[in-house]
């Protein structure tokens, strides 16, 4: 059997293409998100404004008061005195 690709310019929604792609087998699925993966430009990526005030703040607070947080060493061994 040969495949043959057919080119169509058809509107489809969104919810309509969610469809198609959950008729895909796994190895399409796979391949399909690589695809997604390599198109998908860090420009692409929308960062609210809220979540970076929000990330600032979090900054703020830890230089003020460096020594008020824990390394992450120091977690893992609070963490692993609790075994």
């Amino acid at each position: 059997m040969s495949t043959q690709q057919i080119l169509l310019n058809v509107p489809v929604s969104f919810e309509q293409v969610i469809d198609l792609v959950k008729q895909l087998s796994p190895a399409e699925k796979l391949q399909l998100s690589e695809v997604l993966l390599t198109e998908q430009s860090i420009d692409d990526i929308e960062i609210p404004e809220e979540h970076k005030e929000l990330v600032r703040e979090r900054i703020k607070k830890y230089e003020d008061k460096p020594g008020s947080y824990f390394t992450w060493n120091e977690i893992e061994q609070k963490l692993d005195a609790r075994k």
